[in-house]
């Protein structure tokens, strides 16, 4: 944790955090409707290489060391998480499912990050972040349907994909911690950007190049919403994410994402996108409960008892 005499003001802090949900939040739906036009895995090879490009030529002047020898695998594995796995299968799974259902299972990442941070001996568990974990874990089975499965679906199929998304990136903050004090934030958030766009290159050449045509013949409302997530979902949610961790604990970041489905889920009924479901009602009781109890201190319930 930085020393809080050189911290900025919480409200800065948590206001940051708060701007990134309510902007991906949205982000739900611009890339549903992306991905209808083009495909997954080209969209999210270029919208990283453009936001790679943009965050290096900004950012580029904040890393504060340069990366040496042994150094690079573990930003590989940062990068492999929290760029390329993370953004590949959210935008896959939202191919296939709803952003409703998707923005809900984000609410699993503070759920994710405790039980890695847990697991890897950076935080501590106690019996309200246990039963957290079953709760939460139950209402993302009922999303899937675990009562009437049909692994063939296209619902559950985006649903896996967006939770497997969503672990990688609570095991991405939980492990980038480490590193945010030795490159700093900002620099950080361009070392793993720049490394995701070298891994995603071959399929971003190959959507900017090969199938540019395609992308000539789009409405202005899809060149909109690749604006928006390269520019504000990426560049901006990256950097004040980064920005935060620098000053309060992985999992405390992570708990911010409890907005995401409030504005996505929202968006997508207003739109038509979605209906509510008393699966859907279900399972968000029980994954939101999930989260409440994550956040219980048994050290300051008991002195309050005293």
């Amino acid at each position: 944790m930085v020393n809080n005499l050189s911290s900025p003001p919480l409200f800065r802090v948590y206001g940051a955090l708060i701007l990134v949900q309510l902007i991906f939040g949205l982000h739900y739906l611009t890339t549903s409707i992306i991905v209808e036009r083009i495909d997954a895995l080209e969209w999210t090879a270029i919208r990283i290489f453009l936001a790679g490009i943009i965050m290096t030529i900004i950012f580029r002047h904040r890393i504060l060391n340069f990366p040496k020898g042994k150094e690079w695998n573990f930003l590989i594995l940062l990068s492999l998480l929290g760029i390329v796995l993370n953004t590949a299968l959210f935008t896959k799974g939202l191919e296939y499912t709803t952003p409703a259902h998707a923005s809900l299972m984000s609410c699993m990442i503070p759920v994710m990050t405790l039980l890695f941070a847990w697991f890897l001996g950076k935080e501590d568990m106690n019996r309200y972040k246990s039963l957290s974990i079953i709760i939460a874990m139950s209402g993302a089975l009922i999303l899937f349907g675990i009562d009437d499965l049909d692994i063939s679906s296209d619902l559950f199929i985006g649903d896996i994909l967006i939770f497997i998304n969503f672990s990688c990136f609570g095991l991405f903050l939980v492990l980038s911690k480490s590193m945010i004090k030795h490159h700093s934030p900002m620099g950080l958030t361009v070392l793993v950007m720049s490394i995701g766009s070298i891994i995603l290159l071959p399929f971003s050449a190959k959507g900017l190049y090969f199938n540019y045509d395609l992308w000539l013949i789009q409405p202005w409302w899809i060149w909109f919403a690749a604006f928006y997530s390269i520019f504000f979902a990426t560049v901006v949610t990256y950097s004040l994410n980064y920005y935060a961790m620098g000053f309060v604990e992985s999992s405390k970041v992570a708990l911010f994402i409890y907005l995401q489905p409030v504005v996505a889920g929202t968006l997508s009924v207003l739109l038509g996108r979605d209906e509510i479901t008393l699966r859907l009602v279900i399972s968000s009781v029980l994954i939101l409960f999930g989260l409440l109890l994550s956040t219980i201190d048994t050290k300051s319930a008991s002195e309050v008892s005293q």
